[in-house]
């Protein structure tokens, strides 16, 4: 047994070098092919050398990590092997080496294959989204189709480009969204639709049309929300890039969130009028409208004493001042001064017909 021990260490030996070796060649043979596929691509002399030679050292690394991991299996009974970090590492390093070599249409042409059916799933889900909310004609449909298949090869094809980097990924990849929420927007409205990428502003469109705005205006404030979210996107663009940059980020204040938030609504105000703001958005302040209401009127009411008539009609009033006031506030929230003015004369004017209306009552508890 001790004999033939050596000999069968030779066979697995042998076994190996085949295994290696032939593994090389399916390497260098898929290199070759693809070697054709970059000269179509009309690839320089000199880009196709550098590509085959990192396509080389990268097999290298993959054999190197499965050698390994191939020892520390024959070492150890149980191995912590972080394979997804290990690949993530080696493929951010290959495609960081790509992109100096060369540019993100020569990555398009040489790569789009592998990406078709990601792009297909992902512009059939888009499509799919956008028709639960229209209808379209069947000439639509194709231009929608031909339009999103692509928007999302642009989009994936540089997210992939600059996959070694997350920020810089995650930047380009936002810019590049944008870029295809414009065209779809101006494919829907050339369509006659109002442009909607979710429910909550097919809810929007809903009350604006109830309260009777028009369709341009409709179409106004769709506008404000897309540059509130395109100025948000650039924010934390901006931000990411300052970080990774900087010890110490300063934040330009006058773009932050609250101001960007600010800056819409003063757009909203502008588009709608003061009545129509109310119609649509006043049930997102009913509670606080409710509260506010109950809370005055348990005031009052521990002051005087009321018939079941005369409270309701107190009670109305009451009602009548808070809403006015929190929708007053809300609608000219983009200008603390302007809004204080605007709330003293609403609170002056509701304060004299409470005051009036108790007065003629006159009941007041001793």
């Amino acid at each position: 047994m001790i004999k033939k021990l050596p000999f069968l260490l030779l066979v697995l030996f042998l076994l190996q070098i085949k295994f290696i070796y032939s593994q090389s060649n399916k390497t260098f043979a898929l290199i070759d092919n693809f070697e054709i596929i970059m000269k179509e691509a009309n690839l320089s002399k000199s880009q196709i050398l550098q590509i085959k030679d990192l396509l080389v050292k990268n097999d290298q690394l993959i054999a190197e990590d499965a050698k390994l991991q191939k020892e520390l299996n024959a070492k150890y009974p149980f191995v912590f092997h972080d394979e997804e970090t290990t690949t993530k590492y080696r493929n951010q390093k290959f495609v960081k080496s790509l992109s100096e070599i060369i540019s993100i249409e020569q990555f398009k042409q040489l790569f789009l294959p592998q990406f078709n059916s990601r792009i297909k799933i992902i512009s059939d889900d888009k499509f799919n989204i956008l028709k639960t909310r229209y209808k379209f004609l069947q000439d639509q449909e194709a231009k929608l189709k031909k339009l999103l298949l692509e928007t999302t090869t642009n989009e994936i094809i540089i997210k992939e480009y600059y996959n070694y980097d997350d920020n810089l990924s995650w930047n380009n990849y936002t810019e590049e969204k944008i870029k295809s929420s414009d065209k779809e927007r101006e494919l829907l409205k050339s369509f006659g639709f109002f442009y909607s990428k979710n429910t909550k502003t097919d809810t929007l469109i809903k009350k604006l049309t109830e309260a009777k705005v028009d369709a341009e205006r409709i179409n106004q404030i769709i506008l404000a929300l897309q540059v509130l979210q395109e100025r948000n996107d650039k924010r934390l663009k901006t931000w990411r890039e300052n970080d990774v940059a900087n010890a110490f980020n300063f934040h330009d204040p006058g773009d932050d969130e609250y101001a960007i938030y600010l800056d819409f609504r003063e757009q909203l105000s502008k588009i709608l009028k003061i009545e129509e703001f109310k119609t649509v958005f006043v049930p997102q302040m009913q509670n606080r409208i409710n509260r506010e209401s109950t809370k005055e009127f348990e005031v009052i009411k521990n002051a005087y004493q009321f018939t079941d008539e005369q409270n309701k009609i107190i009670q109305d009033l009451v009602y009548e001042k808070n809403a006015e006031k929190i929708v007053t506030e809300e609608y000219y929230k983009y200008n603390w001064d302007l809004s204080q003015q605007k709330l003293r004369a609403v609170e002056f004017r509701h304060e004299k017909g409470i005051k009036e209306t108790l007065r003629k009552f006159n009941e007041v508890r001793p």
